[in-house]
Order: C-alpha cells, then sequence, then structure tokens
C-alpha cells in the first residue's frame, strides 16, 4: 500500500499506536517499578507483565515513544481537519481563494478525499 492511500488512515494508525504506547508505558512502567521494589504487587498487573520478563523495560521505551509520536499525529490530524473544515465552510470566494495555498496543503496531507472535496468546492467558485 502506498503512501497516498496510508495517508487517508492516519488517524486511524496514529490512535492504534498510541493505545498501544499507553498500554506498553503502563505495563512496562509498572514491571519496572515493581521489580525495583517501588509498587506493590498488583495481580491483575502482574498477569499482564509475567510473559514479557525483562522485555518489559524495552517496552516501557517504546511505549514512551509511541505514546508521543501516536499522540502527535493524532492531535495534529485532528487539527488539520477542523482547520480544513473551517476553510471549506467560507462562503467568501475573497477568503478562500486567499487561503487556497494552505487549504491544498492540509488536503494532501489528509488524503485523496479531502482533495476531492477541495476540487469540488474549486469548481464551484470556477478556480483554477
Amino acid at each position: 500500500m502506498s503512501w497516498k492511500k496510508l495517508r487517508e488512515f492516519i488517524l486511524h494508525i496514529s490512535l492504534f499506536l498510541f493505545a498501544l504506547g499507553v498500554y506498553w508505558t503502563i505495563t512496562g512502567g509498572y514491571w519496572v517499578l515493581h521489580t525495583t521494589g517501588f509498587l506493590e504487587k498488583n495481580i491483575n498487573l502482574d498477569n499482564l507483565t509475567a510473559w514479557a520478563g525483562a522485555w518489559n523495560y524495552w517496552f516501557l521505551g517504546l511505549g514512551l515513544i509511541l505514546l508521543g509520536v501516536g499522540g502527535w499525529y493524532a492531535f495534529d490530524t485532528i487539527r488539520k481537519r477542523r482547520e480544513f473544515e473551517e476553510y471549506m465552510a467560507s462562503d467568501s470566494k475573497r477568503e478562500f481563494v486567499s487561503n487556497l495555498r494552505e487549504i491544498e496543503e492540509i488536503a494532501y496531507k489528509l488524503g485523496e478525499k479531502y482533495q476531492n472535496r477541495l476540487e469540488e468546492k474549486k469548481r464551484k467558485w470556477r478556480i483554477k
């Protein structure tokens, strides 16, 4: 699958990475804190972390990275979608044309669905 097709699913992918990051951060963090003696034993979290053993150090590190990356991309994609919707809701052709370059960049980053909506709006306003 090409990057062009993946752009349409970036929100779903980033939310999945964020959720995986939360899970690995919690379980890896619990395991590290439990083995160092900072936390008492929790049977539920013990069942989630026992299978990985010392790999939980890696899961904690990767979890923190995925938490940041997934959270940032989810936030950024939602922000771009809102911005795009604000621009598209404009009833002023002048405002639309003055922001056209930025709208085109946002539509490109969000994927083909948004590019098609932009082209439709440009046809409506008779803009090339």
